[in-house]
């Protein structure tokens, strides 16, 4: 009898061990699902926040250009009238075409504080850069029409003709802004990528390494013109037509993943598009 009342003490004590540890099990993971839980939703509130101030800017912008088109509306009447305009016409066109210059400053001013500000955001918003594409076209179409306005006007009164100059330098800046942005987007957005054999890759001098020595990235000697030049936004897979592969270029972990297909051959997935290329623009895999 006492032999299995020690049996049974014993036991009860294991049990008591197992289910301690099965609880500190359960407590770390869900410590860990809460901390991602805090992580996400930080990164929830900063773009909110991101979001309602460029959406304020946007706002304020598209107020603008009403305003443009109503002035614009009341020149192009104006000019649209025969015979010699009154001092009071002149002046209320005088002073349409002051405002619309003051206005295509300020919203300048604006789309480029804007522009940089999206440049810098997570961009979880898709749809406010087609809106500040738009916005920018917009911006050089006022411009142009202003000057088209102003061209027909010159012909009728000098003293409105003087502003000419002021306005086709705010369509310039308009026009090189609009470049500028274009390039500046494209260049944020744009990767190279390039998959190979060993011996392939090691001939472009894209690694280097071999027997007796460990294999490294030369990125100082390695033939660029060998990579692919993708657009970040749209490719985020790369099928690799091999059923090994190796990452020799330098990403985060858990931003990526090699999924095998039903042949067995691997495809190399972005799962996150921003911290993936955020340490270097060239992915370089090894396939064999």
């Amino acid at each position: 009898m006492k032999k299995v009342f020690i049996l049974l003490l014993a036991a009860g004590a294991l049990f008591s061990c197992t289910n301690f540890g099965k609880k500190v099990t359960e407590t770390d993971e869900y410590l860990k699902l809460q901390a991602e839980r805090d992580s996400l939703q930080a990164v929830l509130t900063t773009s909110e926040a991101e979001t309602q101030e460029m959406m304020a800017v946007i706002s304020e912008v598209e107020a603008n250009f009403d305003k443009i088109r109503e002035a614009e509306k009341y020149i192009s009447t104006q000019s649209a009238q025969s015979g010699e305009m009154s001092q009071d016409t002149k002046k209320r066109v005088s002073d349409n075409f002051q405002m619309i210059q003051e206005i295509l400053k300020r919203n300048k001013a604006q789309l480029a504080d804007l522009n940089k500000k999206y440049a810098a955001s997570n961009k979880q918003v898709a749809s406010l850069q087609s809106t500040i594409d738009r916005l920018n076209k917009e911006m050089q179409e006022s411009s142009a029409r202003l000057v088209a306005l102003q061209g027909e006007l010159a012909k009728r009164d000098e003293t409105i003709a003087q502003l000419s100059s002021d306005i086709s330098e705010i369509a310039q800046h308009a026009e090189e802004q609009f470049v500028t942005i274009k390039e500046q987007d494209k260049s944020l957005h744009t990767a190279y990528y390039v998959f190979g054999t060993t011996n392939e890759l090691k001939e472009q001098k894209i690694l280097s390494g071999g027997f007796l020595k460990s294999t490294k990235v030369m990125q100082d000697t390695f033939n660029k013109d060998y990579f692919l030049q993708i657009d970040i936004r749209e490719v985020t897979e790369i099928p690799l037509y091999a059923p090994k592969a190796k990452l020799w270029s330098t990403h985060p972990e858990g931003t990526y993943e090699l999924v095998k297909g039903a042949n067995n051959n691997l495809t190399f997935q972005i799962t996150d598009t921003q911290r993936f290329w955020s340490l270097t623009k060239y992915l370089v895999i090894e396939v064999n």
